[in-house]
């Protein structure tokens, strides 16, 4: 990956965790309100923006974190798009399939939203510590990962915290600051070329 894909990845995952929060910050209680189609719109477009910024986060630094890093990403990525995307795609198409919440959370898409959590918590504590032990992005990236991880799990345990905050917004604009992270690894001396030349004699981890 040249400096010039990591800056414009970091971008695409920064503007996609941006739109995920916005949307998040905006988003009604219920269905019936009007505002849950421009709410879903921006969450989905975050997430199709997001989900390809992150597979370019772990890529970059995979020459130093093969295996652990590549377990994370696809956990948090499958996590992510299992938990979001048919609820977005519902609240901006048919809000009427979300007016029974009851309903929904007992359909498979509600399954699909709850393992979809599970698989997302684990993902980003796997990739955290793959992102630690890489090297490749400044402490940075894994305070942003480990911040993220504190306030999902204070969000699911304190329903009054995630209330307050708007939960999972924090966490997505948080996710979306790695963008930034992944520009400024671009244009730290020497560090995507290193990366490069390790790809090919580094071992498996």
């Amino acid at each position: 990956m040249t400096t010039h894909t990591l800056r414009r990845w970091g971008a695409v995952l920064f503007i996609g965790g941006l739109l995920l929060a916005a949307a998040y910050l905006i988003f009604p209680d219920t269905a019936h309100n009007s505002l849950i189609r421009l709410a879903a719109g921006l969450g989905l477009a975050g997430v199709l923006l997001a989900l390809p910024g992150l597979v370019a986060f772990q890529l970059a630094q995979s020459a130093r974190a093969r295996v652990g890093g590549w377990i994370g990403t696809v956990l948090l990525v499958a996590g992510i798009a299992a938990a979001e995307i048919p609820h977005l795609v519902m609240g901006l198409f048919d809000p009427s399939l979300l007016y029974d919440l009851d309903a929904y959370h007992a359909s498979v898409f509600g399954q699909m939203e709850f393992y979809g959590i599970v698989s997302l918590a684990v993902g980003m504590i796997v990739l955290a510590v793959a992102t630690w032990r890489s090297g490749f992005y400044s402490r940075l990236a894994v305070w942003l990962l480990v911040g993220n991880i504190v306030v999902s799990a204070v969000g699911s345990s304190v329903p009054a915290f995630a209330d307050a905050v708007r939960q999972p917004a924090p966490s997505y604009l948080l996710m979306g600051l790695l963008g930034l992270v992944m520009r400024q690894a671009a244009v730290r001396p020497g560090a995507v070329a290193s990366a490069q030349r390790e790809s090919a004699t580094s071992p498996v981890r």
